[in-house]
């Protein structure tokens, strides 16, 4: 089956179930699903094809874990909205490596910074930096100050993340 008509699927039926047991069933399908991100296509298949990956990590993380590279990599340049959330909520599922962590730190950091943001990436971008912490302790004032900075006339989700990066990141 062509990758872009399983994606486009989603359309019809949101049973993610039915895409964790294809992809299970059709593991070397999963490189190209990710593929399909890093192509710069119109709506729907880029923020699709996120999205089933987002599942995906769910229920098997590990049989997405080889891609982190890749997903980092696609992070950095797609203006997206809904992929750049769909891929930090991936990456937050996955086991976090050092490829490209401290730029990927100054990264998330930036996404929290930046108003024009959805809050869904800010709070995303909140959870990951929460790991980052826990390894070097010596971010957690810069991100404490940046979550705080940047939290006037921000929604209930943005408050329920900074407090969830406070209560999680106390003994850092």
């Amino acid at each position: 089956m062509d990758i872009r008509t399983k994606v486009l699927e989603i359309r019809t039926g949101r049973n993610f179930v039915d895409f964790q047991r294809y992809f299970k069933e059709n593991p070397k399908e999963i490189k190209d699903l990710v593929q399909l991100i890093h192509v710069q296509e119109a709506y729907p298949i880029p923020e699709y094809a996120s999205w089933i990956l987002v599942h995906l990590c769910t229920s098997d993380a590990p049989s997405i874990q080889p891609y982190y590279r890749s997903i980092v990599d696609q992070l950095f340049v797609t203006e997206n909205q809904s992929v750049r959330r769909n891929l930090i909520n991936t990456i937050d599922h996955l086991v976090i490596t050092d490829y490209k962590e401290s730029k990927l730190i100054d990264l998330l950091i930036s996404f929290i910074q930046d108003f024009d943001n959805k809050v869904a990436v800010q709070v995303y971008s909140m959870q990951i930096l929460t790991k980052f912490v826990k390894n070097h302790s010596e971010l957690k004032a810069e991100i404490e100050e940046v979550i705080h900075f940047n939290s006037e006339n921000k929604s209930p989700a943005y408050y329920a993340g900074m407090r969830k990066f406070l209560r999680k990141t106390k003994n850092s």
